[in-house]
């Protein structure tokens, strides 16, 4: 919970106190000099302070104000603030203007704790601010919870989110203003003739749901921004079955819904001046007595038929329909983000995401906001070759072209899927939309709102 204080003065009774390092701030100084804390205390990313008596606060919370504006340190910064069982007080004042939608974003990405499934709940912290940089701090505190919700939604287990319950959840994202939502059960799939997304779907006792939102923030523009989110809610391989070790986190298939999701949650929060879509093609991939199998060949939505090589190589068959759907609901460009490939994370490893694109000029827009967004993307090929190995002799194409170049094959087959005109850009998440014992992280929720704004 985040609430706007007015004022503050040092004998009002705080639980936390979280202030700036800037010592050409008065009220940081009297601060310091009530602690007795030496300067070079202060030299560290965020330093936790019992005040014994000296000041009404039961602890104060240095944060540093050169590191928040490095990139590679100022997540550092926000360490003395998880575990925060306080309610907190945030003095805006003490730290630059510039720094305050950071600090709102910070401060509510190191608050969030998933314990929905813990008998034993983490306290929850009402966060308070006051300082003449309020709005930028709230705007930062949207962005955050944005984040966090879709951390959840991928920390979520299947047997507590499945695809309708997903639709249930984009559903109310019609509380806020400009946004529609309509969401397409099997049988209206299925009159769209939808049959690379309906293939992945058949093993499965849960029925698909295609989820369509979108927000109108600029009704003067006919330019419709559409993401597209890989929504594979559980991936188990099909009968291509995942091993023991591989198997297990496959919950975070969907982190590119979530994803987009979020992104579009931010940006109606703050009420952004564009029109964005999304379009997620939700299902789980299991192994049932009508899964399909290596050798089967599904029909698209428009028309390509798809020689299955791996039936673990589903969201880009779940994508292929998403990305046609999207276009024949007027998008003018498209953003899509999907846990595709582990070849990608070979590549890359897990902080850096791969992107693909068929227009040079949205990609390099795009990656300027990515980096300014403090988030980290690396261009990646699409060559005549992967094209080739999608070559099928049965078919149009076939769904996998073996081992080698794995997340530009995918993007090959991704980028057939969309018309020439359309700018594309493919961001493979599989390496950063998940972190082995902490979980979702909420990988360009961040970057795709900014972009927007």
């Amino acid at each position: 919970m985040v609430q706007k204080q007015e004022s503050f003065t040092l004998s009002e009774e705080t639980k936390t106190l979280i202030v700036g390092t800037d010592k050409g701030n008065a009220r940081v100084n009297e601060i310091i000099e009530a602690l007795g804390i030496d300067e070079a205390v202060l030299s560290a990313p965020s330093v936790v302070i019992n005040p014994l008596g000296k000041i009404p606060a039961k602890s104060v919370i240095f944060l540093n104000n050169a590191d928040l504006k490095d990139i590679e340190k100022k997540d550092k910064v926000f360490d003395g603030v998880k575990g925060l069982k306080e309610d907190a007080l945030v003095l805006l004042d003490s730290f630059d203007g510039e720094l305050a939608e950071l600090l709102g974003e910070g401060i509510t990405k190191a608050l969030y704790v998933f314990d929905e499934f813990k008998r034993e709940k983490g306290s929850k912290v009402t966060l308070s601010y006051e300082g003449n940089t309020a709005d930028a701090f709230k705007k930062g505190t949207l962005i955050g919870e944005a984040v966090n919700f879709t951390r959840t939604l991928v920390n979520r287990p299947y047997n507590k989110l499945n695809a309708k319950k997903l639709g249930e959840i984009a559903k109310e994202l019609e509380t806020y203003d400009n946004v529609t939502v309509n969401i397409l059960g099997k049988k209206d799939i299925e009159k769209l003739k939808m049959g690379a997304y309906l293939g992945v779907n058949i093993g499965s006792t849960d029925e698909p749901q295609l989820i369509h939102v979108t927000y109108k923030g600029d009704p003067s523009s006919e330019a419709l921004t559409t993401l597209v989110g890989k929504g594979v809610m559980y991936d188990t391989g099909g009968y291509s079955l995942k091993g023991v070790q591989s198997m297990p986190t496959m919950k975070m298939d969907m982190g590119g819904a979530a994803s987009v999701l979020g992104a579009l949650k931010a940006s109606a929060s703050l009420q952004l001046k564009a029109n964005i879509g999304v379009v997620i093609a939700a299902t789980d991939n299991r192994i049932g007595d009508d899964a399909i199998v290596p050798d089967d060949i599904l029909t698209a939505a428009d028309g390509t038929t798809i020689e299955i090589i791996s039936t673990d190589a589903e969201g880009r068959l779940t994508l292929a329909d998403a990305l046609w759907y999207a276009q024949k609901e007027g998008a003018t460009r498209i953003i899509d983000l999907a846990t595709l490939t582990g070849a990608v994370v070979g590549a890359l490893g897990n902080n850096i995401t791969g992107a693909f694109t068929n227009n040079t000029e949205f990609y390099q827009n795009f990656e300027q906001t990515v980096k300014d967004a403090g988030e980290k993307v690396w261009r990646l090929p699409i060559d005549p070759a992967h094209h080739k190995a999608l070559e099928s002799p049965f078919a149009d194409i076939k769904n996998s072209g073996g081992r080698l170049a794995g997340s530009s094959v995918a993007a090959a087959f991704l980028q057939k899927f969309v018309s020439d005109d359309i700018p594309l850009i493919h961001l493979d998440i599989a390496g950063t939309a998940f972190e082995k014992d902490k979980g979702g992280t909420g990988v360009m929720v961040k970057s795709l709102t900014k972009f927007f704004e």
